[in-house]
């Protein structure tokens, strides 16, 4: 009887087994998950375009900051004298580019004079040549005309490349003038330049990494610090290549970080990585060797946190486990099909 009794019991301890196992194995098929993920966001490094030395630091480390907030300031004076000089620039080009262009005035002026006195010689060369045919002007009456003539045609000629010259060296008039364009782009590189005096946020973030002092040099593309934007906030799970099948951009999932053990985020897939995480690390594995050893490789998944809380601030590259519902499951119909 007590054999029995045993059997019996190891037998639904058995069939309790089998069961859970493939009740297990059944959830794990649809609900993918994964410890190997962190959180991560959008890092800003607020490098500023100009150097120059510090005179205002506004912000502390590990301090919110919102979009557009000043950060710090360099010192203006030499920027503000580049504007200046800039101005007293353009305004010179501008005074010269009216000179030149009174010059073209003067020169088509002297164009038109000299046309003239062509014009009138040139009549009266041909009044002589007539007069000298009909007898009534000497050979040196007809002689001086055509001296006349040549020097008022040479005088033309003169006049017209002089006119020709101030055009060339007026260029465009006005201000499409090259000079004055030129002075005009130093003006508005030399008001950037001072605007770039004045480091802001370019989102709502917390700061860290700041040893910014009034009186430090800031160089040009170097960060003092670094913004965590806090408007997105995404997990990294490196998943086995093995899950993937399984898994499709748009599929909700459910996120625990590891500092709220207690609490739930909502997630859902957005992106799934190209490549496993070892194919862009520095010394990626080669495997062309005699002692092989096939590795499952992890492919880095995106997931989305939808539903981010003040009450329970995120961190970057905070560990968390995620679970993916997979929304493609195949009908009954389908996997009886598959079946037989």
């Amino acid at each position: 009887m007590r054999k029995i009794i045993r059997w019996s019991l190891l037998t639904v301890v058995g069939l309790g087994l089998l069961g859970g196992g493939y009740g297990y194995y059944e959830y794990s098929k649809y609900h993918p998950s994964t410890e190997d993920a962190y959180l991560d966001a959008h890092v800003v490094r607020p490098a500023p375009l100009v150097s120059g030395r510090i005179v205002t630091v506004l912000v502390r480390n590990h301090e919110k900051v919102k979009n557009g907030e000043l950060l710090f300031q360099i010192d203006p004076t030499p920027f503000r004298i580049a504007v200046a000089r800039a101005r007293a620039e353009l305004t010179e080009a501008l005074r010269d580019v009216h000179a030149e262009a009174a010059e073209v005035e003067a020169d088509q002026a002297n164009v038109a004079f000299a046309h003239a006195i062509y014009v009138n010689d040139r009549l009266n060369a041909r009044r002589a040549h007539n007069l000298l045919g009909e007898g009534y002007a000497t050979d040196q009456n007809y002689d001086n005309a055509l001296a006349a003539l040549k020097s008022a045609r040479a005088r033309l000629h003169l006049a017209e490349s002089q006119l020709e010259a101030a055009r060339q060296k007026l260029g465009r008039p006005g201000v499409h003038n090259q000079l004055v364009e030129i002075a005009q782009a130093n003006l508005s590189n030399a008001l950037w330049r001072l605007k770039q005096t004045h480091v802001h946020s370019t989102c709502d973030g917390e700061t860290a990494k700041v040893k910014l002092r009034s009186g430090n040099m800031a160089l040009t593309g170097q960060a003092p610090f670094v913004i965590v934007c806090s408007h997105f906030w995404w997990v990294n799970a490196n998943y086995k290549e093995t899950d993937l099948s399984r898994i499709r951009v748009g599929d909700p999932a459910r996120i625990h970080v590891d500092m709220y053990p207690g609490h739930r985020f909502q997630g859902r897939v957005i992106s799934i990585s190209p490549a496993a995480g070892t194919a862009f690390s520095l010394l990626p594995p080669e495997n062309a060797t005699g002692n092989w050893v096939k590795v499952t490789q992890r492919v880095p998944v995106r997931i989305a946190v939808l539903n981010p809380s003040p009450a329970y601030p995120l961190r970057v590259g905070a560990s968390a486990s995620v679970t993916v519902e997979v929304l493609d499951r195949p009908s009954p119909a389908t996997q009886a099909h598959a079946t037989h």
